[in-house]
């Protein structure tokens, strides 16, 4: 949601509020930092086998994959033709509609930060005391995709770089730059979730993936 959405190039320039909502991203941002330098998100439809696998888009420009976060910084939109030719750039390839008589419309594909270089037990053993939230019961995010909130499902308390008794439902309330800022290390495991992602009126539900590394990140506030 804070990865893909707010980088739909339609969403930014307003085509998507009265459905969607907005997008807290401007495309006067773009070069700009949003994170840490290990953060890297992109949105790849070349991945084979994927939900979102396509090898061009339903306007017939070549996919390829977009690095919509490049070491921290704001570096490129999903666009469609219209949306490219309005930023007077060419489309990367990023329209998509569910079938003939749909319009085709900015779509992500398979969306995902890319792995770091450590293990999850190295990202683990230098905490003091922190809190591993393998899995999440409970997100929300407001429509220009900025502030969230997501609750742990399966979580631990970590002591001196080991994990410890669960810990139950806590609370991360954030802003989408504060996230990735606080991202100081990124481990190299990766999952892929299966999904679909609505957009379109009237509606064209898309198969995509989302996921990626575990991730740790320092200095944030958590509740419960």
């Amino acid at each position: 949601e804070s990865g893909s959405h707010p980088y739909k190039a339609d969403r930014i320039i307003g085509r998507e509020w009265a459905q969607a909502g907005e997008s807290f991203i401007t495309k006067e941002m773009l070069g700009t930092r949003i994170g840490n330098e290990v953060v890297n998100v992109v949105d790849d439809p070349t991945i084979e086998n994927s939900y979102g696998f396509y090898k061009y888009d339903n306007e017939g420009v070549k996919a390829r994959r977009k690095y919509l976060i490049n070491k921290g910084l704001i570096n490129e939109f999903l666009h469609n033709r219209e949306t490219a030719y309005y930023m007077g750039i060419k489309s990367n390839g990023s329209s998509r509609s569910v079938n003939y008589d749909r319009e085709s419309i900015v779509r992500m594909s398979n969306t995902f930060m890319l792995p770091g270089k450590y293990s999850e037990e190295e990202l683990i053993e230098d905490i003091k005391l922190g809190i591993y939230m393998k899995n999440f019961m409970e997100w929300n995010i407001d429509d220009k995709r900025i502030n969230q909130k997501y609750v742990g499902a399966e979580s631990y308390l970590i002591k001196n770089g080991e994990i410890k008794e669960p810990v139950i439902r806590p609370v991360i309330e954030i802003t989408t730059p504060q996230l990735y800022s606080a991202v100081d290390a990124v481990a190299n495991n990766t999952e892929y979730h299966a999904g679909n992602c609505g957009k379109g009126e009237p509606m064209q539900p898309i198969p995509v993936w989302f996921g990626g590394p575990s991730i740790r990140l320092r200095k944030i506030r958590l509740g419960n």
